[in-house]
């Protein structure tokens, strides 16, 4: 079933990372002036090699988390024996419970799925007949003790191995399996796996059985069974050319043109020679993907009553990465900051009202309306009475704050110039307050946006976010732009402000702009 995977910013509190018993995390150390060679931190446990990498905004750390699932389950043993969605499920709860993994906002980065298939003959007999797959060669990989037969595409890499002679095992044991190395290999294939909680997505193991049974078979073997004395001229030549993995190599110095008419003379000696196979072979491939997809639908079948297991977890999971509340304020289980944030507790993203809201609780400026895009929902606490927020928006950032004007979240250390909460400061809400982000993401991403993956869905957010404040006038701006460039190079009669009288909204827009790339003449 399941076994390697790679999860590259695991959702879970640091702190209890490096607090837990079985992790013991070590860093590369100068032995003589005790310099730190290498911030980033490792700890080994049962087969999964967890990494605590310092973020690049230098606050905190990312969790990497790299292993094998089945040997993680076997205690760090081996993964030699059969993995099955029962066993997954007990896997998953143990990162959960004894880690505090978050399953249902942990992204996969790469993942491998497969079977171990015990043959009626030696293994050798498939390893050594390997031709190619989608005419390009097998590799072994010279670093192992055995020899690993991969082909590396693009997307993926098909790898099989002797794993009875690994293990030392009496039983002819083959090892088959794709490591998906980018997840749009799942694209149109009827597979949904993003998260870790989607691996108990009992849909998904139908398609998968069957990417795996189909990768098999288009395998080219050869077969030993196969006396060239019964073969024609024309058939034994197709034999031994189709037997020999350089055959089915396209040149790289063709044209285009070339390449393609290379290609589908290719296409055609390969249903030639997958016919004398058919014709005068034993047809072991066959019988061999038939244990491959035999094996697979004993791992992933789910009863009745294991499905309801799975959802008993989930729901057990789902509450384990809820938020929890602490003198009022919603605390997230899953930070990497125990100090909570205020000033983002204090706006209409929230259930709840808090009991005070410290610098914000002087009633809105009555001078501007909540269409006004310098209204920021969030009131403002002044001393003079007649400032502005905009004002106020500067003044913040002299002083190392500033207030996102369309969410009312709170910027710390704003960027000279900026209005708006970014990427990396939703990538890090996610995990500091997933309430607050949850709302977020409801707020302002659309159908299609909320399904991609975590790095576009805070991409989408803060892109719709700046949209949602300056769609407020940009149609108007755009009919002034064109306005301007329709008498550009002309003496005009009149200034456009005598043509156009700006409302509150537009000239906000201009306001808005002044001092960028972007602003109008007015």
């Amino acid at each position: 079933m399941f076994d390697g995977i790679t999860i590259q910013d695991v959702s879970v509190n640091v702190d209890a990372l490096l607090t837990n018993e079985r992790l013991t995390f070590g860093t590369l150390v100068d032995g003589q002036t005790g310099v730190i060679l290498n911030p980033v931190r490792k700890a080994y446990d049962r087969g999964l090699t967890f990494r605590l990498v310092p973020r690049k905004t230098g606050k905190g750390y990312r969790v990497e988390v790299k292993g094998s699932l089945h040997k993680f389950f076997n205690g760090g043993l081996h993964n030699a024996d059969q993995y099955t969605a029962n066993d997954l499920l007990l896997t998953l709860d143990q990162l959960a419970t004894e880690y505090g993994f978050n399953l249902f906002d942990s992204v996969i980065n790469n993942i491998e799925f497969g079977v171990n298939v015990e043959l009626p003959f030696p293994v050798a007999k498939v390893l050594a007949n390997l031709i190619c797959y989608k005419n390009q060669p097998f590799a072994v990989d010279s670093h192992s003790s055995i020899p690993y037969y991969v082909c590396d595409r693009q997307r993926y890499v098909v790898k099989m191995y002797d794993k009875g002679k690994q293990k030392g095992l009496a039983a002819n044991v083959l090892r088959f399996e794709i490591r998906v190395r980018k997840m749009r290999y799942f694209d149109g294939k009827g597979v949904r796996l993003h998260t870790l909680v989607d691996l108990l997505n009992v849909a998904n193991y139908g398609p998968l059985g069957v990417l795996l049974v189909n990768t098999f078979n288009n395998i080219l073997f050869d077969d030993p069974a196969i006396d060239t004395k019964n073969l024609n001229t024309d058939q034994r030549h197709i034999y031994q050319q189709g037997r020999n993995p350089r055959y089915w190599h396209t040149p790289e110095n063709l044209t285009v043109k070339q390449a393609a008419t290379h290609r589908q003379r290719l296409s055609r000696n390969k249903n030639r020679f997958r016919a004398l196979l058919d014709q005068y072979g034993s047809n072991w491939q066959l019988e061999v993907a038939a244990f491959v997809r035999q094996t697979w639908d004993q791992l992933t079948t789910v009863d009745d009553q294991l499905l309801t297991r799975i959802d008993q977890h989930k729901s057990t999971w789902q509450n384990l990465s809820k938020p929890y509340t602490l003198n009022g304020f919603a605390v997230s289980e899953y930070s990497e900051e125990t100090v909570i944030n205020e000033g983002a507790t204090c706006h209409k993203l929230t259930d709840f009202t808090p009991p005070v809201c410290h610098e914000l609780t002087a009633p809105p400026t009555p001078s501007l309306s909540q269409i006004n895009p310098l209204y920021s929902g969030v009131p403002c606490d002044s001393n003079q009475p007649d400032q502005s927020c905009s004002d106020l928006s500067d003044l913040q950032q002299k002083q190392g704050v500033a207030v996102c004007p369309v969410t009312g979240i709170t910027i710390e250390s704003p960027r000279p110039r900026q209005r708006f909460i970014s990427i990396t400061q939703i990538k890090n809400l996610a995990r500091t307050n997933r309430q607050m982000f949850n709302a977020l993401a409801d707020r302002f991403l659309t159908g299609k946006q909320a399904g991609a993956v975590f790095e576009k869905r805070c991409y989408y957010i803060a892109h719709n976010i700046r949209n949602t404040y300056a769609n407020q006038f940009n149609n108007p701006l755009r009919r002034l732009k064109k306005y301007q460039r329709s008498i550009e190079g002309q003496l005009p009669l009149l200034s456009t402000s005598q043509v156009i009288k700006p409302t509150e909204r537009i000239q906000a827009g201009i306001d808005y702009r002044k001092g960028t790339g972007y602003e109008i003449i007015f």
